[in-house]
């Protein structure tokens, strides 16, 4: 895969996924705080936040690799998400 996939959440962080890395970004990309081989990926789970309002949509994302990755994000990084869980499950072969 030689496509980079980025899920952008809230407070300046974000999950990037190149195809044999996945790395924690916060401070808008400025900062490295984690970086995992996507070999070990294992789940991921995503819950919807309770809304408020007439407020978009968030969802607060676990991802467990070699480290547990967190990340909240907004309706707008949702297609992001599933495209980052549907490239992990391929290279996991599931």
């Amino acid at each position: 895969m030689s496509d980079v996939i980025e899920v952008q959440g809230a407070d300046g962080e974000s999950i990037l996924f190149d195809g044999a890395y996945v790395a924690k970004l916060k401070h808008h990309g400025k900062e490295e705080t984690a970086r995992n081989p996507a070999s070990t990926y294992r789940e991921v789970r995503v819950k919807a936040r309770k809304r408020k309002g007439d407020a978009p949509q968030e969802y607060d994302v676990l991802l467990a690799m070699q480290s547990i990755m967190a990340l909240r994000v907004g309706e707008d990084g949702k297609a992001a998400l599933d495209r980052l869980v549907a490239a992990l499950e391929a290279a996991k072969g599931g």
